[in-house]
């Protein structure tokens, strides 16, 4: 039997490349990203550069097709490509909203329904980053708000319909993570930046190996992850 296959997107840095990094030990590793000198930097076995917001990297001749062609199996998907900026809800324009809806919930739709019948063939398992705001709002994030709902309701629909074929699928919902984004949303929003109050990224692909690794009579359906702040 060949290796199973991992594919992550958002492999280029933050939780994605940690996530490449903890499943390379079992898994034959397939890094998506916009970067390709940061993909190749995760020692992944294949390295796809694509930006997942262009619909035609999913249709016929597109890398993402061609890619998923390719592989004789798809056991885990793990979807940790996101964007997110701040801006009050008055002022974030078309743009924006189409920049964060098709990153954070359409992509990994296409990508998903794509390598659907391989993951039915591996009764494989899908993993979607969430966040802590898919089930509670923040402050002047209406469009990462709106798009991280709709993606835990993308992963709820998909469960249900995948049941039958064996098709495991989780949210994985942590709390503010250690990242290049979160750089950026916190200097966005006008805070002080402090790392200790957040998780780390490794500690969130640990959550991710745990989903991925649990009894074949368990199915985590959404996974919860909060920063242990003292004092």
């Amino acid at each position: 039997m060949s290796q199973a296959i991992a594919i992550v997107t958002g492999a280029s840095s933050g939780i994605g490349h940690e996530i490449v990094r903890e499943l390379a030990s079992t898994h034959r590793i397939v890094a998506l990203g916009r970067d390709a000198a940061r993909l190749a930097a995760t020692g992944a076995e294949i390295t796809v550069t694509a930006d997942l917001r262009d619909a035609g990297e999913f249709a016929a001749g597109g890398k993402v097709t061609a890619l998923i062609d390719s592989l004789d199996r798809v056991d885990v998907l793990v979807h940790s490509a996101a964007v997110g900026t701040p801006g009050s809800f008055a002022e974030t324009d078309a743009a924006e909203w189409h920049r964060q809806l098709t990153t954070n919930v359409v992509a990994p739709a296409l990508l998903t329904r794509l390598a659907l019948p391989k993951l039915r063939d591996a009764a494989g398992t899908v993993v979607f980053l969430g966040s802590g705001v898919s089930v509670r709002p923040a402050h002047q994030m209406a469009a990462y708000v709106a798009s991280k709902h709709a993606l835990k309701g993308l992963a709820d629909s998909l469960r249900l319909e995948e049941a039958e074929h064996g098709v495991r699928v989780t949210t994985l919902m942590p709390g503010q993570v250690d990242t290049p984004m979160q750089v950026e949303l916190q200097e966005g929003l006008g805070n002080t930046y402090r790392p200790e109050r957040y998780l780390r990224p490794e500690t969130v692909a640990r959550a991710v190996r745990y989903v991925v690794d649990a009894p074949a009579d368990a199915h985590l359906t959404d996974l919860s992850i909060r920063p242990r702040v003292a004092g």
